[in-house]
């Protein structure tokens, strides 16, 4: 009974996820992250400002672009 070792499951897998495992979640996060604070921040500004909306979207159009920046920048892709 010492010294022996439980057996090995099959899973039928070959080891460890392999590098790419999460990838599409990565860059949907990167997408949706940049577009949420971004947009925030414009939304603060139009707050401070008094304009309706403005500054909001130009925020989240930049954050969708440096979303896309870091996808491509980080992934590779």
């Amino acid at each position: 009974m010492t010294g022996q070792e439980p057996p090995h499951e099959s899973r039928g897998d070959n080891g460890p996820n392999p590098p790419d495992t999460g990838v599409g979640m990565t860059a949907v996060s990167y997408l949706i992250a940049g577009m949420v604070v971004w947009g925030g921040i414009g939304w603060l500004v139009d707050h401070f400002v008094g304009t309706r909306g403005i500054f909001a979207g130009f925020g989240a159009v930049l954050g969708v672009a440096g979303g896309v920046y870091l996808i491509v920048r980080r992934l590779g892709a």
